[in-house]
């Protein structure tokens, strides 16, 4: 549900400008016009990410990337992600897609006080927004930049980490063989996506629910990133590829909604005439009812996958 797409721009300001040295030499191509929204990328969390710099709603992806850094199993995953991406003092990594900067802030912290963090995202607000959270402190910038051609030098750090960013992008091979492209030999990627093939919601009402799926899902540029993730690595030429996956498990109706957009995905499915109002209706009470807390279930895979170059 997080991280933005991609547009070549120009960095603006920067946390700690000595930290991207020799690493980041700022790409000069003009900042490209925003595509026009349709109705269904207009601030809907699953297609909007990539859009956010034009959206007049930003504070609800910000809220959205607040929620997710805040509950247990990302940060169970995170801490996991750290512990396979073998961080020490001193490597300098590359985090892209970092958004408001809580991965970025965590990593610089870990590999404190020798080593630096570069955090990789093509939305300037998101980026103002992670620089107005961090202290001016060496060893963390933030570059706005595309994922597809970093502005990065070849074998110039030592490990990557890009998390539930390639489900918005075109071409997620591309950015996959750029990061190979800037690790050093022996350097470590970590990508962890989502599969949305494995979304599932707990319903009586099957027919309504396997549309709220499958339009939440199916709305993702690359929906099945996840599975695919093992694949692109060894075809960049990673080896010994790790795979590890993990389920989401929400409980809670209400926490899943604002997680997933379920009533706004239901409200799209009613006004493009996929469920009827009544149904839609009986959807959203049943999971009102008492009987319903503690019986809702909504779950998700998502894969970790490391590479070494």
């Amino acid at each position: 549900m997080t991280c933005s797409g991609c547009g070549v721009v120009r960095d603006r300001e920067r946390n700690d400008p000595a930290t991207t040295g020799a690493v980041c030499a700022m790409m000069e191509a003009p900042a490209p016009s925003p595509a026009p929204e349709s109705p269904m990328t207009a601030d809907y969390l699953a297609t909007g990410f990539p859009q956010v710099d034009a959206s007049t709603r930003t504070a609800d992806y910000t809220r959205c990337l607040d929620l997710l850094d805040s509950l247990p199993y990302f940060k169970t995953y995170k801490a996991r992600s750290d512990v396979l991406l073998d961080l020490h003092a001193g490597p300098t990594v590359l985090e892209v897609g970092c958004g408001l900067g809580h991965d970025a802030r965590r990593l610089a912290d870990l590999v404190a006080p020798h080593g630096r963090v570069i955090g990789i995202d093509s939305s300037r607000r998101m980026l103002e927004e992670a620089r107005a959270r961090t202290a001016p402190a060496t060893g963390l910038a933030f570059v706005q930049a595309d994922a597809r051609a970093l502005p990065c030098a070849s074998a110039s750090v030592d490990r990557c980490r890009i998390d539930r960013c390639l489900q918005h992008i075109r071409q997620p091979e591309r950015v996959i063989r750029e990061l190979a492209r800037v690790l050093r030999p022996g350097g470590r990627l970590l990508a962890y996506d989502n599969d949305w093939g494995t979304f599932t919601l707990s319903s009586s009402l099957r027919e309504a629910t396997d549309i709220i799926q499958a339009r939440w899902a199916n709305a993702f540029t690359n929906p099945w990133i996840g599975r695919d993730l093992p694949r692109d690595l060894l075809d960049a030429g990673f080896h010994a590829v790790l795979v590890e996956p993990s389920v989401s498990l929400i409980r809670d109706f209400a926490l899943a909604d604002r997680v997933y957009n379920l009533s706004e995905t239901l409200a799209r499915a009613v006004r493009d005439g996929a469920v009827t109002p009544a149904t839609a209706d009986a959807w959203r009470a049943e999971q009102a009812l008492p009987s319903r807390t503690g019986g809702f279930l909504c779950s998700l895979t998502a894969y970790t996958v490391v590479g070494t170059k």
